[in-house]
């Protein structure tokens, strides 16, 4: 087995594909976290105890560790069954856009990066955060609900988080390299997705010279129906306005060429980031 330092894996999608792949896997994975839990509910049983609040966390967490393994070892077995399917891109080599199909498989290693819009959304929502709680903004119920619905906006609530946008960091290639990773399961933190790395996945677009991803579309901010609207049109242009404005010491300000991601790109589908 290969030693990766796994900075993302979707495991929603690592069971998609490997029910494709090899069904076997799966039902290995299920059969080893149902024995785990099965092997201290009959301990308990036999003692007549009721299990304790630290019980069920030991317990938690020891499914999460024999999980989280089988996952890792599901995801090398996927890379080996697919290898020949696999267009791989090193920190060397350019993507040849004539070469990629749209639900193509691909990996590439560049130098990824949160956006520069999403390190600046994080940016103003800590701010906000920590001012409230150490008293230094007005605390009134209209405040509270601006704060909240600034988070909504951009962050979701915890059942349905937004995901936050990577891209390849400028440089050499001529073709950028772009992706949105589930929060939920970003394994190490934003942070981690800063620098060197590489991802695994689908190709979801291919954005050819001349075209462009727009951020705010990619990001749902706005609700479908208002994203091509008049009503869309001049919200979008309100916050790219503040944006323009935030100040330097929060991570301002945004230049107009950072709420858009130009062609030629490629859009990933990410089932795994590491190193």
């Amino acid at each position: 087995m290969r030693l990766l330092d796994y900075l993302y894996l979707d495991t929603m999608k690592l069971s998609d594909y490997m029910s494709s792949v090899d069904p076997g896997v799966l039902k290995e994975m299920r059969e080893t976290t149902k024995t785990q839990q099965s092997d201290e509910e009959e301990a308990e049983t036999f003692l007549g105890q009721v299990p304790t609040d630290s019980k069920k966390l030991k317990s938690e967490s020891t499914r999460e560790r024999v999980l989280s393994a089988s996952e890792k070892s599901s995801f090398n077995r996927l890379y080996d069954a697919i290898g020949n399917n696999l267009k791989a891109y090193d920190e060397d080599t350019e993507i040849n856009l004539a070469e990629i199909e749209k639900r193509g498989l691909i990996e590439v290693t560049r130098d990824f990066e949160p956006s520069p819009l999403s390190q600046m959304i994080d940016s103003i929502l800590e701010f906000a955060a920590m001012a409230q709680n150490m008293g230094a903004m007005d605390d009134s119920d209209e405040t509270r609900d601006a704060i909240h619905g600034i988070t909504m906006l951009f962050r979701g609530n915890e059942a349905t988080e937004k995901e936050v946008p990577v891209v390849s960091s400028g440089g050499e290639f001529e073709t950028s390299v772009f992706f949105m990773a589930h929060r939920e399961y970003i394994l190490r933190g934003t942070e981690s997705l800063d620098g060197e790395s590489t991802v695994v996945g689908r190709v979801e677009k291919i954005v050819p010279i001349g075209q462009e991803v727009d951020l705010f579309d990619t990001l749902k901010i706005l609700p479908r129906a208002m994203r091509r609207g008049q009503a869309g049109v001049d919200l979008k242009n309100s916050l790219k306005d503040a944006f323009r404005s935030w100040p330097q010491d929060l991570g301002g300000p945004i230049s107009d060429d950072a709420f858009t991601l130009p062609g030629p790109l490629v859009v990933v589908s990410p089932l795994a980031v590491f190193r």
